[in-house]
């Protein structure tokens, strides 16, 4: 009787997870075609979104005379929901920032005297002249805005698109 499904059934385990050319094929395929798709879908959503940007209008942040050198002043750019700051870093030179480190988005403080921004989440350091990362883990600089003097006032206007 174990002779009869035997004859029924010819195929043995070793050739059960034996895989063919041509259903690697298909496979390979439509995994390929499925990571194009999702390519071409990222591209055109950051095309998209850069294509429909609206830069946001400068805003007047403070006089020029209300900000002592080496000081800084806090305030919310584009919305109420972005946190920023403004640093005098010389008499005639401003510089702001987002205020989120760009690690893990903890707030930046303005040290003085050693002229940095500092993240006391995870011991970052940023340059205060540009941004830059000068210790920690954070990888990025943080994220500038364009800072322009007119009739003694200080206006913040958002820098080109950045990668987002």
């Amino acid at each position: 009787m174990s002779e009869a499904w035997k004859k029924d059934f010819p195929l043995t385990s070793e050739e059960e997870s034996y895989v063919t050319r041509r259903e690697f094929t298909k496979f390979m395929a439509l995994t390929s075609l499925a990571f194009f798709l999702g390519t071409v879908t990222a591209a055109a959503r950051k095309l998209w979104k850069r294509a429909s940007w609206n830069s946001p209008a400068a805003v007047r942040v403070t006089n020029v005379d209300e900000l002592a050198v080496g000081g800084y002043k806090l305030f919310h750019y584009p919305t109420e929901d972005d946190p920023c700051i403004l640093l005098r870093v010389d008499k005639d030179r401003f510089a702001a920032f987002d205020q989120r480190c760009t690690h893990l988005a903890c707030p930046v403080y303005f040290n003085a005297d050693d002229r940095q921004l500092l993240c006391p989440c995870h011991n970052g350091i940023f340059s205060a002249e540009d941004g830059s990362v000068l210790a920690g883990p954070p990888k990025r600089p943080l994220d500038s805005l364009a800072v322009s003097v007119s009739n003694g006032e200080v206006w913040i206007q958002s820098a080109e698109l950045e990668d987002t």
